[in-house]
């Protein structure tokens, strides 16, 4: 926690990394680098990496390139096809893009670096990459926990064939047994998923429960729109779990407005749905949802992404969640326009851009729905640089440094003594820009 936290150093360690290059010198300039956050562990070339490996486990290897024997390329191929849960990031310090390209590709490699590094760039990945390895960890523990009830059912379904010449109150107690496993299932499916959206929000910094708010809302929205049964379900998870593509992003894009990225910035922006759909389809009660989310960001006027669709050839679910998702992200402080606006100004803003950015007859509906709907959906929290902490203010989410160590949780009251160590958090990381999440009103 933060009142023991102690800028100059700390004994936390959020991962273990093991780093290979043949100088030395390298090896001791990252050790320095990272040894305060991470467990870090060193191998002066491919070949001695792979040994230390057979006996110890790693969350995340840096290599170098180019190096005698085994080169960088090589190695960390190897590790995708032995250790394939451990991340992998390239460093080196030649031109040679083509090469690096193969080597990503081939070594389904996160991120690659360019020497000479820059520090502050350097640990942003490291935090970046555990980060998504935690959320690796967590969906492939959901897709087991799918896996192991589908299993069940198909078990207690095979039962109850076997009992079809019983008793009809034996058959009637089997049906019943199916029944509450079926409804078990569902229930710790939805706990899953729900557990994912707090991970997102956290990442990304939305307020707890404003998932949940504007997915319920896109569920009235579809009904209002003719959609049944499964369509408003895939629908509402879609809505839940529509960011889970920007987890991966960097802080630096995650806290711009659109208008103030770069086209660097902007085009690692756009992957967000392609990134969520991806994340998703290989688990099948989701795989609807999945699709939607991969179209949620495209435009009535063909101007949107990931793929430029336009009109009635972006899917009905998709275009109504547009529609919810920018009536949301305007009462925001980060959003497409660069200008937080208030409830009616949002509506106004919708019925303005009906027929170029939304589609118009969706746009007229939804006006219905938000009388109906009776909540709001903009978030009551503030998003405040560390620079500017002041006592009272009450935190939203945890504050976690750019190294991913947690150093606030989540609800706690800002004292003089916790602003004067963000001012020496904002110096160390300085170029690094770190927001407070908090309440809005609390000071």
């Amino acid at each position: 926690m933060f009142d023991d936290f102690v800028v100059e150093d700390t004994n936390e360690k959020s991962g273990r990394i093991l780093l290979v290059d043949d100088e030395p010198a390298v090896l001791q300039a990252l050790k320095r680098l990272l040894y305060r956050q991470y467990e870090v562990v060193t191998a002066e070339g491919g070949e001695a990496a792979l040994q230390i490996l057979e006996d110890e486990e790693f969350d995340l290897i840096i290599s170098d390139m180019r190096m005698p024997g085994m080169t960088g390329d090589v190695l960390l191929k190897t590790c995708y096809e032995r250790y394939p849960d451990m991340v992998r990031v390239l460093l080196t310090g030649y031109s040679d893009i083509e090469s690096t390209i193969k080597a990503v590709n081939e070594g389904n490699i996160f991120r690659y670096v360019n020497k000479p590094w820059d520090n502050q760039e350097l640990r942003g990945i490291i935090a970046d990459a555990l980060q998504t390895a935690v959320l690796k960890d967590a969906n492939q523990r959901l897709q087991a926990r799918i896996v192991d009830q589908n299993a069940e059912l198909a078990r207690l379904n095979k039962e109850l064939s076997s009992q079809v010449e019983v008793k009809s109150s034996e058959a009637g107690a089997a049906e019943a047994k199916l029944d509450t496993a079926y409804r078990s299932l569902v229930q710790e499916f939805n706990s899953m998923v729900h557990l994912l959206v707090g991970i997102v929000e956290q990442r990304i910094g939305e307020e707890p429960g404003s998932s949940e708010r504007l997915a319920r809302l896109s569920k009235l929205f579809g009904e209002f729109a003719g959609l049944v049964g499964q369509e408003i379900q895939d629908l509402y998870y879609a809505a839940l779990l529509k960011n889970i593509g920007k987890v991966p992003l960097p802080d630096v894009v995650l806290v711009k407005s659109l208008t103030d990225m770069n086209l660097v910035e902007k085009k690692e922006y756009s992957r967000f749905p392609v990134n969520g759909q991806t994340t998703l389809m290989l688990l099948e009660p989701l795989h609807n949802s999945a699709n939607i989310i991969r179209s949620h960001m495209e435009l009535f006027n063909g101007k949107g992404f990931p793929d430029k669709l336009e009109g009635k050839a972006i899917p009905l679910p998709a275009r109504l969640l547009r529609i919810v998702t920018d009536f949301a992200d305007l009462q925001r402080e980060h959003n497409f326009l660069g200008e937080k606006m208030k409830d009616a100004d949002a509506r106004a803003f919708l019925l303005k851009s009906a027929g170029s950015r939304y589609d118009r007859e969706l746009v007229d509906l939804f006006m219905e729905v938000l009388d109906d709907f009776g909540e709001g959906v903009a978030s009551n929290l503030d998003k405040v640089p560390v620079e500017e902490a002041r006592a009272g203010m009450v935190l939203a989410s945890s504050l976690v440094s750019p190294a991913g160590v947690v150093l606030l949780s989540e609800g706690t009251k800002l004292t003089d003594r916790h602003v004067i160590k963000m001012a020496a958090l904002a110096r160390q990381y300085e170029g690094h820009k770190i927001l407070l999440t908090v309440k809005e009103g609390t000071d």
